[in-house]
């Protein structure tokens, strides 16, 4: 059997003339062999409920919802014992038939408890209860100092491997980096040598003006033939 007691926003519907004041409602729940039994607190009446849940019902819903039965008891054991509540739950106390609900809002609702409530004439069980939860929280806080020494030294020790590993991933990065830049420079100065020597290539080269006449003559042999048989016509 554990005990628990929590905090949490109760559901209300709000007037015209109505503030929202965020009500609380103080769960207390009991966690028994058969059945989960509740007692609710709430402050806006100064009311005091009690109900009874049963495993079986949580059983049915799990059928209905087709719905693996310990993954939804977890759900419910989560819902009714996170203080402030757990996310995506919404509790209301409706006290006109006095009745527990539990909603679950995921983008549609779920009822996941209908249960009814019967009112308790005082509120002396709930303030026992509280009262042996918080002797229970102390107790067991007592021997996990040094369960919590030991984690924080844990703790540490990872957080030590994972500056380690940040420093070592830099360090790397940077020889990658020099390795880089030192290849991409040397392919640099190549291409610089390739086009260097394309370009002198490409280069024309200019002639002398003399030197094409005698390119010239050199590639015309018949004209001076011509020439020294006018001579010697000339002659006879």
């Amino acid at each position: 059997m554990c005990e628990y007691i929590v905090k949490v926003l109760r559901r209300t519907q709000l007037s015209h003339n109505e503030t929202d004041v965020k009500p609380f409602i103080y769960l207390h729940s009991k966690w028994l062999e058969d059945a989960v039994e509740l007692q609710l607190y709430v402050p806006t009446s100064n009311s005091c409920y009690k109900a009874i849940l049963k495993y079986d019902e949580i059983k049915s819903a799990a059928e209905e919802l087709q719905l693996d039965y310990n993954e939804l008891y977890i759900e419910y054991k989560k819902a009714l014992t996170t203080q402030m509540g757990l996310q995506g739950f919404d509790y209301e106390v409706v006290e006109e038939k006095p009745k527990f609900k539990l909603w679950k809002c995921r983008g549609f609702e779920i009822l996941y408890i209908d249960e009814k409530l019967r009112k308790l004439s005082n509120m002396q069980q709930m303030l026992d209860a509280a009262m042996e939860c918080g002797q229970t929280s102390s107790i067991a806080a007592t021997p996990s100092s040094s369960q919590g020494a030991a984690d924080d030294a844990k703790s540490s020790g990872l957080l030590q491997q994972y500056e380690n590993f940040i420093n070592d991933s830099k360090l790397k990065e940077k020889k990658l980096l020099k390795k880089f830049h030192m290849l991409l420079n040397t392919k640099k100065r190549r291409i610089e040598k390739l086009e260097s020597l394309l370009g002198k290539r490409k280069t024309p080269v200019i002639k002398d003006s003399s030197d094409e006449e005698v390119d010239q003559d050199a590639a015309d042999p018949d004209s001076d033939m011509d020439h020294v048989q006018l001579v010697d016509d000339d002659y006879e």
